[in-house]
């Protein structure tokens, strides 16, 4: 078989096993890579340690990077936590290398590596879908070395066909030329870890340098942030800023990899000493974490400006309800519901506002009041949103819980369109008036808990309260505002009556409807 038949067939073998190891271990983590992205980005130092958690778990750099991308789309994530889980993508992306240079290059594990996949395949197809992942996983991890050990075979006589010393010496284009070779292979690969483990054989069987291979790694760290920027085109102006971050970040990690060359390979190799390494792909493996860890260091020095740069480039754009939003975060069935939960829990807060105004002031009609038409026009929008993520449910209890919600929402409004003026009818009946006075004492400062995305449960408790108290008002004021109906004394007319029952009706249906969307909003 020829040189580059093999090299072409190691390349095509290892990004086989890295996307079946990688659905496998995401499909094994599953829910809780997700639960740990949200959870465990606080601040700036634990965003980064989530970042490179999850990338050595998936080991795809790719896949967090996307995850992020997802997760600020759909406002789960700040742009600054973002910013710290794509630090950590790239620390947790260096990991490949020292796998593969401490097991793959010192283990022979292309003899074991089909027995592995044997194994993994029958996992997959013998137990169903209970063992799959893990099946999945472990052929990947077999196809992985198995992919290692045929482009060994083929970088082994490489040199015979191709000479590569002319990228050698001082002059000028060679350092640029080494590191667009290297953002072509990432490229064309799709895979910055494929693209650093061909360098890594390449060094391990003599066809390049250090140097070389130093340079080459630099620019596949530079040429990954393409699949993420491709990932963004149409999305949403959080998803561009989080992709430009990823691109800026990489872009100056390379840039002072490059103009502190020597003293970084120098670096290396008195690492290399002090803890014994004297192979030099492993050299390659140390160089690749290290330089991220400086060009990480850098941006955690200059976060604000970084931040603010980021901003001048692609600006926040005008708060909306469905401004995290997009097509993009349909495919992932839980982002997408998350998304959606969180734009009608603002679309419930800016009703509330209406509301309010509607209660205390002057009667509200779609006519009357433009607010009330943007706001019936987001919850279509949402509405046609989570049509979209429909096919992709993981829980359809959250997918149900928010149909209901809309469903209220859309009653809200309804009732909302109606021409009452409670204020003026509190005047002619005290029951009235004390259903106006709860229900703006306990709407007036609704907020939402910031780190949960949740009403809070006291409020939920308040609203359920008061719903089945203004229902007992109606019931009781009905008859008492008929029965002076009838009592000439009073001087209450009939048609002024009926008013008065009805307003409660409306402020009743307003209470209700308003609580019952809230609790379906409100995630456990």
């Amino acid at each position: 078989m020829s040189t580059f038949a093999l090299i072409l067939g190691g390349i095509g073998l290892f990004l086989l096993g890295m996307n079946l190891m990688t659905e496998g271990l995401k499909a094994l983590a599953g829910e809780s890579l997700k639960n740990w992205l949200s959870k465990f980005t606080g601040g700036t130092f634990s965003s980064i340690f989530s970042g490179a958690t999850i990338t050595a778990i998936i080991q795809s750099s790719s896949a967090t990077t996307f995850m992020t991308i997802g997760f600020v789309s759909a406002g789960l994530l700040t742009f600054t936590q973002a910013i710290g889980v794509i630090i950590g993508a790239n620390l947790g992306s260096t990991s490949t290398g020292w796998i593969v240079t401490i097991i793959g290059f010192k283990v022979n594990m292309g003899a074991i590596a089909l027995p592995v996949i044997g194994v993994g395949i029958l996992m997959k197809l013998l137990s169903s879908n209970r063992l799959g992942p893990q099946g999945y996983a472990l052929a990947g991890f077999g196809l992985i070395f198995l992919g290692i050990s045929v482009l060994q075979d083929g970088m082994s006589d490489f040199t015979n066909y191709i000479d590569l010393t002319r990228f050698s010496g001082d002059q000028w284009w060679v350092m640029p030329a080494l590191v667009l070779i290297g953002i072509v292979m990432t490229v064309v690969m799709q895979s910055s870890s494929a693209a650093v483990v061909t360098t890594l054989t390449a060094l391990h069987t003599g066809v390049i340098g250090l140097e070389q291979a130093a340079i080459l790694v630099i620019g596949q760290n530079v040429g990954t942030t393409i699949k993420a920027y491709l990932a963004t085109l149409g999305g949403t102006v959080a998803s561009k800023q989080t992709a430009t971050a990823h691109i800026l970040f990489n872009l100056l990690t390379g840039i002072i990899a490059l103009v502190f060359l020597p003293w970084l390979i120098r670096l290396v190799f008195v690492i290399s000493e002090a803890i014994y390494i004297d192979e030099l792909a492993t050299t390659l493996a140390l160089f690749h974490t290290v330089f991220n860890v400086i060009g990480a260091i850098a941006i955690v020095l200059i976060l604000p400006w970084f931040k603010a740069v980021v901003l001048k480039i692609f600006p926040d754009e005008e708060d909306t309800h469905c401004q995290y939003l997009h097509k993009s975060l349909a495919t992932v069935g839980p982002v997408g519901i998350e998304a959606a939960r969180r734009a009608l829990l603002d679309l419930w807060i800016d009703i509330v506002d209406v509301a309010l105004s509607a209660i205390t002031n002057m009667k509200v009609s779609a006519s009357k009041n433009n607010k009330l038409e943007l706001l019936e026009r987001a919850l279509v929008d949402i509405q046609n949103f989570l049509l979209t993520v429909s096919d992709s449910i993981e829980s359809k209890e959250e997918y149900i819980s928010l149909v209901h919600s809309i469903d209220h929402i859309e009653r809200v409004l309804h009732v909302m369109k109606e021409e009452y003026n409670p204020t003026q009818a509190a005047a002619k009946n005290m029951n009235i008036d004390h259903i106006i006075r709860r229900l703006t004492a306990t709407y007036q400062d609704v907020e939402i808990e910031e780190e949960s995305y949740n009403l809070p449960e006291e409020l939920l408790e308040q609203l359920a309260e008061q719903s089945r108290t203004i229902a007992e008002i109606r019931k009781e004021g009905r008859k008492e505002i008929y029965r002076n109906a009838a009592d000439q004394q009073t001087l209450l007319k009939v048609d002024e009556a009926i008013h008065l029952v009805q307003t409660i009706h409306w402020l009743d249906r307003l209470a209700y409807h308003l609580w019952r969307s809230a609790n379906h909003l409100t995630r456990e």
